[in-house]
Order: C-alpha cells, then structure tokens, then sequence
C-alpha cells in the first residue's frame, strides 16, 4: 500500500488496547534485532519498507507525518534515508512470535499484581483474568470502581461506611475488617516490654511510661552508649561521668558556637574589605595611566613651555593635585591595609582560642578517665579481698574445729581419772605428749592455707 493508504488505516484503526506495550517491564532479554529504529522497544504492529527495514506502525506513521514534505509522495526511510512509497504490513509470522513471546511483568503490579507473563498476553490478562483490575462496583447506586478481586468475594458495596460498635467511629466496608482485627483502638493489646493488657489507643502512653521499656541515656548525646530500663536510669545517670560532666559540654558547644559566628561575622567583613581594597587597587591603576599619559604630554609640550611662560601656573597647580591625588590615595590604601591586617590577627587569635579550648576539653576528659579507672581498680581490690574472706568463712574445716572442741570439754571429765592413771603408769613424756596432743588447738591459718586458694 502507498503512504496514504497507510496513514489512513492507521488513523482509522480501533485500538482497544487498554496499556501501552512499550511501557512494560521487560523480565526476559530479547535480542536487538527485535527493536524498533525508532522507539527502540520490540517491534508493536510490525511493518516493513521497500528496503526490507522493520519499524511499528505507529511509530513509522508518526516519522511519516513529521518528516515528509507536503509535496512529495516518498519519505526517506529513517535508517537507510532511502525514498520509499510503499509500506507491507505482511511481516514474518517468526518475527511476531518472537516479540510476543518475551516476558514482562502485569502492567498493574503497583496495584499488587505480580505475574509474570508473555507480551502477546497482557492485553488478555489485564482484560480477563488480573485480579487486580478495576471494575464497576457491584451496588448499582455506587458509581465508583473496585478491584475484580472484591468483586468475586464479596457481592455488595465495599464503598459503603460501617459503623464500628467498639470506637463509636465509622470505617469504609473495605477497610471494616482490618480495622475490626487490628486498627480499632479499643482492642486490648499486650506490652511487648512488660506484657501488661492495654487498649489499642492507651498503648502509646503506656510505652512512654512504661518502666520496662529500654531508653537511651540522658547523656547518649555525648556518645554514652547506654540503653537500659526506664525503672534503672536513674540509677545508671547518679553514676555516669557523662552526665556530670554534660553542663561542661554544653558551655563548651555554646562557647564554640558564639566564636564560630564571630569567626563567620569577621569573614564577611573581611570579604567586603578586600572587595573594597580590590576596586581602590583598580580605581589606583586607573589614576596611574592617567597620570603617565599626562606627563607624556606634558613632556610633548615641554618644548613650548619656554615660549608660553604664562601658562607655567597652570602646569604647577596640576602637578600639585596629582601630588594630593597621590598622596591620599596611599593614605587610604595603607589604611585598608592595616585594618585587613588587624582583622586576619583577631581571626588568628580566635583559631588559637578555639584550640586551647579544644586542648582543655580532652585533659579535662582524659583525668576524668584516669580517676575513674583509679575507682574501679579501688573497687575491684577491695571485691577480691571480700571474696577471699568469704572462702575462707566457707571452709568446712572451720566448722569441724568448734564441733570438736565441744565434744572434748564434754569429755574431759569422764576421762580424767583415766589419764591420771596412765599418767601414774606411764613417764612423763609419755603423758604430756598425750595431754599436748588432744588439748593443742588447730591455727587458722593453717585451715585457710589447706582450705583456700588465693
């Protein structure tokens, strides 16, 4: 067919196309060749010109609208620029397969559709079978659109508003029973911290007053670490140097802050200053042109100054103003210059100022380190020492001792008339070895050395 047949049927063709296959999300690859010259999508409609280049129908009418002159009745083809005059849509069945075959994804997966389908049927699915479409609602009275998917669950309106019995409140049909599961405030939830029983609308308070939620530290912003209970913070901030030393920090932030917006007011002032020095340097070289072309004239009309002695006044009053001129305009720029000096020594001394501070700041902290390591050594002392005392009181040796002492006072006068008759019979190393024997009390030391290991 000829350009004007062409374009004719495809004004009058009836796309009932509901997406643009261009638009898709492309899963699969496909090879380049299936590309339009044009869109550089896989080819929709395909038609093909006398030089055998392929390109979309939609795509080749537009190029044929925008390119070709009005008084001609053959466009330059848009890959090759060879005149063609007529267009075949008779395309090779395998080229259409193949760009129907490639896979995209449903084009209505931002409503929730995740499918996976070939090119050639997305118009079908979307049409038919998604379940994510949307459709008339079921309610004649209702002119509103819902999702297919409601529409086969549930046959009645899911626009209309329900009253909720528990909140007072009224929620949409289609929110109804999610909001009856889990949204209604007045359902009762436990706390995941302490598991107490509350109500949907009380369980934001009740965490902010809950004392087995975890919370930072008070200090956190000066890089305490610490995230515990809320009942034992208060306990954890009586102990943390960060925190006593917090109002330091603070006058320390505050100090830096003023000296940095002093620094950054004697920056713009600096900056307005060397514009200023800038434009009387330029104003300066400006007058010292003017001033040699002057003497260069002047020095032209020397030879005339001999015959005109009369103008000599003139002459020594316009060297008199230069000299002002001059001398001025040195004044102010030595000025400028010692103003600019004394500002880059108050912006010197500002940057010295900020480093003691700084200095200050870490010796401040590195002693507070040291004496708080010092305590804890102190206090890991004296916890060895209470633990070996406490193995020591748990010897069971120790407790044997005062068991024995008791049985031998119990003793003792059952059996004296017995040791006093084999104190008589025997000698008397032999009895007081005896008497030194059972009557010699055990050290306890010696049951601490056998007992317990330091």
């Amino acid at each position: 067919m000829n350009l004007e047949e062409f374009l004719a049927m495809e004004e009058s063709r009836e796309r009932d196309e509901l997406i643009d296959l261009r638009g898709l999300d492309f899963v699969s690859e496909y090879d380049s060749h299936l590309m339009c010259p044009i869109c550089h999508c896989p080819f929709v409609d395909p038609v093909h010109l006398q030089c055998d280049h392929v390109f979309c129908g939609s795509c080749l009418s537009s190029a044929i609208t925008t390119i070709r002159s009005a008084d001609s009745d053959d466009f330059p083809c848009p890959s090759c620029r060879i005149p063609a005059k007529e267009i075949s849509t008779s395309v090779p069945r395998l080229l259409i397969n193949m760009c129907d075959e490639i896979r995209v994804r449903c084009p209505l997966l931002t409503e929730g559709c995740e499918e996976i389908i070939p090119r050639g049927h997305v118009q079908s699915h979307v049409e038919k079978y998604c379940g994510y479409r949307l459709v008339p609602c079921p309610d004649d009275s209702c002119d509103k659109m819902m999702r297919s998917n409601d529409v086969g669950i549930k046959t009645k309106c899911m626009h209309a508003v329900r009253f909720c019995p528990r909140c007072q409140e009224n929620v949409v049909e289609q929110d109804f029973e999610e909001h009856d599961v889990k949204l209604c405030p007045v359902l009762e939830v436990p706390c995941t911290d302490c598991q107490t029983v509350v109500t949907r609308g009380e369980l934001d308070a009740h965490l902010e007053s809950c004392p087995e939620v975890a919370i930072p530290c008070s200090a956190s912003k000066y890089a305490c670490p610490v995230k515990i209970r809320r009942a034992d913070i208060a306990t954890h901030e009586q102990s943390c140097p960060l925190v006593a030393m917090g109002p330091y920090f603070e006058g320390q932030n505050a100090r830096l802050n003023s000296l940095e917006l002093g620094m950054r007011h004697l920056q713009q002032r600096n900056e307005i200053f060397e514009d200023g020095l800038a434009n009387i340097r330029s104003t300066l070289m400006e007058s010292t042109r003017v001033n040699t072309s002057s003497h260069a004239n002047r020095s032209s009309t020397q030879t005339t100054r001999d015959q005109q002695p009369r103008a000599r006044p003139e002459v020594d009053s316009a060297d008199s103003e230069d000299i002002a001129t001059s001398i001025f305009s040195s004044t102010a720029n030595s000025y400028l210059l010692s103003l600019h000096e004394s500002l880059r020594e108050k912006v010197g001394q500002l940057s010295h100022a900020i480093i003691d501070l700084d200095a200050r700041a870490s010796m401040t902290i590195m002693n507070e380190s040291l004496r708080i390591k010092e305590d804890m050594a102190l206090t890991n002392a004296a916890m060895n020492s209470v633990r070996m005392q406490v193995q020591w009181l748990m010897n069971p040796r120790l407790h044997q001792g005062p068991r024995g002492a008791v049985r031998a006072n119990n003793t003792t006068e059952g059996t004296r008339t017995q040791l006093d008759s084999s104190a008589s019979t025997a000698g008397p190393s032999t009895s007081s070895a005896q008497s030194l024997g059972f009557l010699r009390p055990r050290r306890l030391s010696d049951t601490g050395r056998e007992g317990t290991k330091l």
